[in-house]
């Protein structure tokens, strides 16, 4: 074989090597891309939790009358106290997403001077209401009415706040599936009374609903 032969064979095996070099070079990126993308969508999904339950937990602290304190992963201490307190959260999930931190702060709640008042009227309220059911011609509970879980007495709001983030069947939260209560896990009106536990029935309204804030701030006994 010639120089000449040997010189093009060469350059050959070189190109060859050059365009296989390419090739595992744009694969090599590409899947770093997709990586990074997939990378970045976790992120995006579990900042989006974390956002969520801040939200969540606001509501409820407002419900109760509660303080939320939201304290970031640089150790900072906020009070939640309105919406507009709810970016210092934003502010949290926008750095955990774009990698500035590799963790979440946390949430605590701080009672209020009504919250134990409120929590008992839920209580007592989730125990003692019943809604006429039309189809099935008979009462129910609130939990039985909207397809949740027996109703257990809360003793206090990190209790209240286990049992309304808590997801019933097709990931619906506790506290959404309250959120207005009427016929048959609806919001269509039904006859509403409150029952004492001895015979005793009281009937609250002949064709209407209720809602979340009705449950800790009215006390359906009286």
């Amino acid at each position: 074989m010639n120089r000449e032969i040997k010189r093009k064979l060469r350059n050959i095996i070189i190109m060859y090597l050059f365009f296989i070099f390419i090739g595992i070079s744009i694969l090599g990126v590409q899947r770093l891309k997709l990586y990074i993308e997939h990378l970045r969508y976790e992120r995006e999904q579990e900042a989006y939790t974390f956002g969520s339950e801040g939200f969540l937990r606001y509501r409820l602290s407002k419900l109760v009358g509660a303080k939320l304190e939201f304290t970031n992963h640089k150790g900072n201490v906020y009070l939640i106290e309105d919406e507009d307190d709810m970016k210092k959260i934003d502010t949290e999930k926008e750095e955990y997403i774009t990698g500035k931190t590799e963790k979440f702060g946390s949430y605590s709640f701080v009672e209020g001077e009504y919250t134990q008042a409120r929590i008992k009227n839920f209580n007592n309220n989730m125990k003692h209401i019943r809604l006429w059911n039309y189809s099935e011609k008979k009462y129910k509970t609130i939990a039985e009415n909207e397809k949740m879980e027996e109703f257990t007495e809360v003793k206090n709001i990190n209790e209240l706040w286990e049992y309304m983030s808590n997801e019933v069947p097709k990931g619906i939260s506790n506290i959404a599936k309250l959120d207005i209560v009427g016929h048959d896990g609806t919001e269509k009106p039904t006859k509403i009374i409150y029952d004492y536990g001895n015979g005793e029935t009281k009937v609250l309204n002949e064709d209407s609903v209720i809602g979340l804030l009705e449950l800790f701030h009215t006390d359906f006994s009286k």
